[in-house]
């Protein structure tokens, strides 16, 4: 019967259920998408390309649903609260609190289920067009096929279906909790008390949050970047959850400015902002998250390419770089560069990965490292690793060079006894020579070359990059034997450096790519929210605007108001999620530079401020452009 019940309310109530359906028929769009990724990836063949996908998919349905949570959570919300005046005559005529609750979460699944039709078909549109632009970007060949059958539908179906019923459980608790006798009375004015339980809760969530940033500081920089989006979407479940209290706050301190700045609307606005603080905070959370998320996703891969950049440039001494473009280079490309004429130094090196240990334990863990295993010569003709202690000149045959951050993660100085475990799992016993700084996008670890190749299985690793440094005025000569060495090589690349450096901002605007998709993405999703959730407080505020005209008041004063109430909406919003984004930034740039200030650029912060700003104005004005249209009888009618 409640299901019965539950389906006549949405279909009698489209315009309060349009926002939720909008909400959740995006969620299960973007879930699904994701969804048919992920089983596409898991059945295609290793050599298609499966597992690139999967290592796609993963982090970005994780961002999408943690997105799509807010979003649902706030459209169901805000329904759930317009409704009050129908959940508390249902309390009247002895509905049970159970009843309540029941009914509100059987709306939800109606609303999922009707939202599953259009959402999923075009989440499998969606993903055949991931897919076309992962091929496109070269990450999966023209052989890679979606192929997904029911369990990806009722995976997307069941994880935003779970969501819905998340977001409606507050929302129904409160309202299963009116006294009977006071129903009519709660439902006729807004609540201003804000609930126990959900202020605990977001009081834990932000000290998790406020935790989670102090062990970002300790960090590396890869580490660091990783998380940086996870912390955002910490701190805005905190805000989420705090949303009444942000409301209060920001309606108390604009209130203020408002009453003394408006003197004629201004007693109203504030009267409004002070009754209104949960509409303020539901409609400022979605705008504060696109804020947030936007800054963080943009400024967190430009810093880290700027350092990358920095430490590159000044590591690079070498005049020249030889690279395979397919499979490595031989064990013998050092030694035969070496002989060319005026060559002062060559120097190859590997990439590896080892476990570092403390101790020679069988049974014993310890940090990951990125190992650069380097040939015989004089590493620091070729590259400048910024050596504060120790030297790199000439590793013995155990000796090895170790980073300043892993230095500090296994608590190891110069003359340090450590063990190495690479991929065969033999311990083999080192001696730290020396700690340097430039490991971005280098590597934690130099080894002889010799001692890392001793631990490999099979055939000779090889050489992925050769290092090359010419005698003083000899750089044309050299460049010449480079040139003649490729024509009888022609899978080898000789780059210089400044074409060097060229290839890397190519290979660094490629990986932004995915960054920028996930952006786009995102920012469509969370301006849906943004926009759905404006309208919904606006039109659902028609009624109080005919009385306001019925009393007395024009209509360009009703817009002022509405105007204002908009502008601070807009301000509370920005604030918060700049305080968000500058809060994780900080942190982050601390941990990747060592300096707590990040450097960001003024026109990209002018960009994202600006873009949400005008959006929520624009979608506000235009709102209640409509709401104050229509007629005072009807806008009367609708809101009793």
């Amino acid at each position: 019967m409640l299901l019965s019940l539950a389906w006549a309310t949405v279909r009698f109530r489209k315009v309060s259920f349009t926002g939720s359906f909008v909400a959740m028929a995006c969620a299960q769009l973007l879930v699904m998408a994701c969804a048919v990724l992920l089983e596409s990836g898991a059945r295609a063949a290793p050599a298609q390309g499966g597992g690139d996908v999967i290592s796609f998919a993963v982090p970005f349905g994780f961002i999408c649903l943690s997105v799509s949570a807010f979003a649902v959570a706030g459209a169901f919300s805000l329904s759930v609260q317009q409704r009050t005046r129908e959940i508390a005559l249902l309390r009247a005529v002895a509905a049970t609190p159970g009843q309540v609750r029941r009914l509100i979460a059987y709306e939800a699944l109606v609303v999922t289920g009707v939202a599953a039709v259009p959402g999923c078909g075009l989440g499998a549109l969606l993903a055949a067009g991931l897919r076309a632009w992962m091929v496109g970007q070269g990450w999966v060949p023209e052989s890679f096929s979606l192929s997904f059958g029911p369990s990806s539908v009722l995976g997307a179906v069941s994880l935003c279906g779970v969501t819905a019923q998340l977001a409606v459980w507050s929302s129904a608790r409160r309202a299963a909790k009116v006294r009977v006798l006071l129903a009519l009375g709660e439902a006729s004015v807004p609540a201003r008390r804000v609930g126990v339980v959900r202020t605990v809760l977001g009081l834990a969530v932000l000290a998790g949050g406020i935790w989670g940033l102090a062990a970002l500081s300790r960090s590396a920089g890869s580490d660091a970047a990783n998380t940086a989006v996870g912390m955002v979407m910490v701190l805005m479940v905190a805000v989420g959850l705090l949303a009444p209290w942000v409301g209060r706050l920001a309606g108390a301190v604009f209130g203020l400015m408002c009453l003394v700045l408006l003197p004629v609307i201004g007693p109203l606005v504030r009267a409004n902002l002070g009754v209104g603080h949960r509409r303020l905070g539901a409609a400022a959370t979605p705008l504060a998250l696109t804020v947030a998320f936007a800054a963080v996703a943009l400024f967190v891969p430009q810093m880290k390419w700027q350092e990358l950049q920095k430490q590159d440039h000044g590591r690079l001494v070498a005049d020249h770089l030889v690279q395979a473009t397919r499979k490595g280079l031989p064990d013998s490309v050092a030694r035969t560069v070496s002989g060319l004429p005026g060559v002062a130094a060559a120097v190859g090196t590997w990439g590896t990965y080892a476990m570092v240990l403390t101790r020679n334990d069988p049974a014993g863990q310890g940090p990951a490292a990125i190992v650069q295993a380097v040939t015989d010569g004089p590493l620091n003709q070729v590259l400048d690793l910024d050596v504060r202690q120790g030297e790199v000149d000439r590793l013995g045959p155990h000796d090895i060079a170790m980073s300043q951050t892993l230095a500090r993660k296994v608590h190891a100085a110069v003359g340090d006894r450590l063990w190495l475990s690479f991929g065969d799992d033999r311990r083999e016993g080192t001696r730290v020579a020396a700690i340097y700084t430039r490991d971005r996008g280098f590597g934690d670890l130099v080894v002889p070359y010799r001692l890392a190749a001793a631990h490999w299985d099979g055939e000779p690793p090889g050489q992925d990059t050769v290092y090359v440094r010419a005698l003083p005025g000899q750089q044309r000569t050299v460049a010449e034997g480079l040139a003649a060495l490729r024509r009888h090589h022609p899978s080898w690349q000789v780059l210089d450096r400044t074409a060097h450096w060229s290839e890397a901002r190519r290979q660094q605007d490629a990986s932004m790519a995915v960054t920028y998709l996930l952006l786009v993405v995102v920012t469509v999703f969370t301006s849906i929210s943004v926009v759905n959730t404006l309208v919904m407080t606006t039109m659902e505020r028609a009624g109080e605007f005919a009385l306001l005209r019925l009393v007395g008041a024009t209509r360009r004063q009703v817009a002022r108001m509405m105007r204002a109430e908009n502008a601070v909406t807009v301000l509370a919003a920005l604030g918060v999620g700049a305080t968000v984004a500058g809060m994780v930034l900080t942190v982050f740039s601390k941990a990747l530079t060592g300096s707590p200030y990040p450097s960001l650029s003024g026109s990209t912060i002018a960009l994202i401020l600006g873009g949400a700003g005008v959006l929520a104005l624009t979608t506000g004005l235009l709102t209640t452009h409509i709401a104050l249209r229509q007629r005072l009888g009807t806008a009367l009618n609708s809101s009793g």
